[in-house]
């Protein structure tokens, strides 16, 4: 079997969290497919299903390379080959997580396995940590292996996840290959809105009811635009764009702190480029009402905001209640939300950073390498008291079409990208 055909297998493990005995298939199917990973690496099971290998050369340092098992749900609607199938086809393997996140995950066992193979020694430790509810954001697994290195006092030196890859086309008038490492990760946080009052009959009605003020808090909050904060990370971005674009708009990207004003008008037309700019928030559930007759009586409404680095979730509670606070309508943190700040940018001066440019550019030399914001949550968040040293990378080609098969219908990796993320982490780890 060649990697390949060890990509497409496991793909066909429906590891969705929940779906425990998947998971411990799963890792029977590595234990087969990566034996020398298996008889010369330490490998730790971690709350049952999180997976740790540890590659230990007696170095003081250790370097981490995450990745997770889980994938999100797919339906087989709409799918050119079943979600679960693995099937390789049209020069792709396709099914949910070829790109989001098994690809990683198999890669870097592929460039371990190699590796081993060679009699090839790190001059670092090598821990590859693989949680199961990435999707779900970690609790179980990403944050209990954090905890288990904690407790046991590795130094890490460097993390690698996921977060960001090389895009093409995906930014308005740039068409060459941006290869975006993400230096620093919004932050999130979810609070209810709850307004209360008399219930009644619906023949009934009366004015500024529950659902009526919850209708305009709901509204206030969809219009309202936090102020545009630009770090280090997507200042550097922006003047990289300001390289591939033509006048006038490449003299507005390259002087960003300048025209910022001008920069988030342009950017206020994509949802993604926005997010970049500042924290967000968007109300992602509603919960009102017991018949269609009745009045309610309380209704609630879940804001989901996703907060840039150099704000906290505190002050966005504040700036939420503010917005609401004269139409008698309450915020919350509703206990079974979680509460995670922003993970702060990381060094590029560090020899991990130097060595990762480095391999981006010997493997896919006609990307642009630029720093980045990764606007999404990842694994690597739990991991952030061990080590300030960060980096989200996938080296991975997506256009914007690819990027919307990740959590969606038709995700699929072409073998030749595939084959490229094996080479790129063999590359990567000769040089730690």
């Amino acid at each position: 079997m060649d990697r390949i055909e060890r990509l497409s297998e496991s793909i066909r493990f429906r590891t969705v969290a929940g779906k425990w005995e998947e998971f411990l298939k799963f890792h029977e199917f590595l234990e087969r497919s990566f034996p020398l990973i298996h008889s010369k690496l330490k490998v730790h099971r971690i709350n049952q299903y999180a997976l740790l290998y540890e590659w230990d050369v007696g170095a003081e340092e250790s370097l981490l390379f995450l990745a997770h098992m889980d994938v999100v749900p797919a339906e087989e609607e709409g799918w050119i080959h079943p979600p679960f199938s693995g099937k390789i086809s049209d020069g792709y393997v396709w099914g949910r997580g070829a790109l989001d996140d098994k690809s990683s995950l198999m890669a870097l066992m592929e460039a371990v396995e190699g590796l081993l193979e060679q009699n090839f020694t790190p001059k670092h430790n090598l821990l590859l940590a693989f949680g199961f509810d990435e999707e779900t954001k970690g609790y179980m697994g990403a944050k209990k292996l954090a905890e288990h290195l904690e407790n046991r006092k590795i130094r890490i030196k460097a993390i690698l996840d996921e977060g960001s890859a090389i895009v093409e086309s995906v930014f308005p008038g740039v068409y060459k290959p941006l290869a975006l490492i993400g230096i620093a990760e919004k932050g999130f946080a979810s609070f209810d809105l709850v307004a209360k009052g008399p219930g009644g009959h619906s023949s009934t009605p009366y004015r500024n009811a529950p659902i009526e003020r919850m209708a305009k808090a709901i509204t206030r909050i969809s219009e309202y635009n936090s102020k545009p904060i630009l770090i280090g990370a997507v200042e550097d971005f922006l003047k990289t764009l300001g390289h591939f674009t033509t006048f006038p708009l490449n003299v507005v990207l390259k002087h960003p702190r300048f025209f910022l004003p001008l920069i988030d008008l342009f950017f206020s037309k994509s949802p993604t480029a926005s997010a970049m700019l500042r924290t967000t928030m968007c109300v992602t559930m509603l919960n009102a009402g017991v018949a269609d007759n009745v009045i309610p009586e309380q209704v609630t409404a879940t804001v989901n905001c996703r907060i840039v680095p150099g704000e906290t979730a505190k002050e966005v509670f504040e700036r939420i209640r503010k917005i609401v606070e004269d139409l008698d309508v309450e915020v919350v943190r509703n206990e079974k939300w979680e509460v995670s700040d922003p993970v702060e940018q990381s060094n590029t001066k560090t020899d991990f950073y130097q060595k990762l440019v480095e391999t981006i550019e010997e493997v896919f030399p006609d990307a642009a390498v630029s720093t980045f914001l990764t606007i999404g949550g990842t694994d690597s968040r739990h991991y952030k008291h061990l080590c300030r040293d960060i980096y989200r990378f996938s080296p991975i080609r997506m256009t914007k079409k690819d990027l919307e098969t990740v959590h969606g219908r038709n995700e699929r990796i072409s073998i030749q990208a595939y084959e490229r993320m094996c080479d790129f982490y063999t590359n990567l780890m000769q040089k730690l």
